[in-house]
């Protein structure tokens, strides 16, 4: 669970638009609240990671054509693609809005976005339908250190992939590339390229990799929807029907490892009142988990909170103190 986590108001029982102003009856006083991670610490990341893996590996067991990729970026299309980026519009400290050009880490993953929009909308032209995407950021580590992507596509065709990818057009009319594209290995004269479970865990790892020399960088998911949709067509999906405090709010992966469901699943798979009932019976189990340790609150909280701490410092030290 998140090491910060923090309790909201629960919009559902707030008057708002969705609800006409009417609040509906709240059927126990634990649920005006929810949780919610602070998507930063270790915690959050791992599971975030977790999540993604298990989508990923869903979707190539229905999705046979995905090709793994890495995206590069020279120094060239890097500032020309920087000196595209409008500057953002900011609070002073007078309280006025002003510009602000973008830098550091954040200006790293906005030349992406943009790259990735538009190398999008090319294959769209030329295709009339978008190329089907995961992308996961990376700064290097040698030489320039220049922003990358790892990921899967799925296409035919990986080689159109980097020719697309280097087909940029300039606001003067010219014609560049945004970078080096490795599509595969050539064996015997032929371009060797297949996705499985290893090519999954290697690039999600990118999604809480801890950094050394960028410590503070932050990656960036860029993701078609639906990863992963294929298991509501699956008859494993029979497991996780809702049962009440006995439901099952888990899927094993190939590898035989028991992990919980994504947040996507969940969503689709239960109801808003099932989800709210799945709340409360969580709650009612008196226990908590911190970086994989169950504590049982049923008598104190003492040991939970000793161990959020202990794991909290630990967080400071890989990553940040998000507190």
């Amino acid at each position: 669970m998140c090491l910060y986590p923090t309790l909201i108001k629960n919009r559902k029982y707030v008057a708002n638009k969705k609800n006409g102003g009417i609040i509906p009856p709240i059927p126990d006083e634990r649920v005006k609240y929810v949780a919610v991670g602070c998507q930063q610490c270790i915690e959050c990341r791992k599971q975030k990671a977790r999540e993604w893996q298990v989508r990923l590996q869903e979707d190539i067991r229905h999705n046979k054509n995905g090709k793994f990729i890495t995206l590069t970026f020279s120094d060239e299309a890097i500032l020309r693609i920087k000196n595209k980026l409008d500057k953002r519009l900011v609070l002073n400290e007078g309280g006025e809005l002003v510009e602000q050009q973008l830098e550091g880490y954040e200006l790293d993953n906005e030349i992406v976005i943009y790259a990735v929009r538009h190398f999008l909308e090319r294959w769209r032209k030329k295709y009339k339908k978008s190329l089907r995407h995961w992308l996961v950021t990376e700064l290097g580590h040698n030489g320039t250190e220049n922003v990358h992507l790892h990921g899967i596509v799925w296409c035919d065709d990986v080689k159109e992939v980097e020719r697309i990818w280097n087909s940029a057009i300039d606001d003067d009319g010219t014609k560049y590339g945004y970078g080096f594209v490795w599509i595969g290995n050539k064996e015997y004269g032929e371009m060797i390229n297949y996705v499985n479970e290893k090519t999954v865990n290697y690039i999600v790892k990118y999604v809480n990799k801890v950094d050394e020399k960028h410590k503070y960088y932050r990656s960036k998911i860029l993701t078609s929807p639906g990863i992963g949709r294929g298991y509501m067509e699956r008859t494993d999906k029979k497991h996780n029907v809702y049962t009440g405090a006995e439901t099952k709010t888990t899927y094993k992966t190939k590898s035989g490892h028991v992990v919980g469901l994504p947040i996507y699943w969940r969503n689709k798979i239960y109801s808003e009142k099932e989800r709210e009932q799945l709340w409360l019976h969580l709650l009612d189990k008196q226990e908590r988990w911190v970086c994989g340790e169950r504590v049982d609150i049923s008598k104190s909280d003492k040991e939970y909170w000793e161990l959020l701490y202990y794991y909290r410092r630990k967080n400071k030290e890989s990553y940040r103190d998000w507190e």
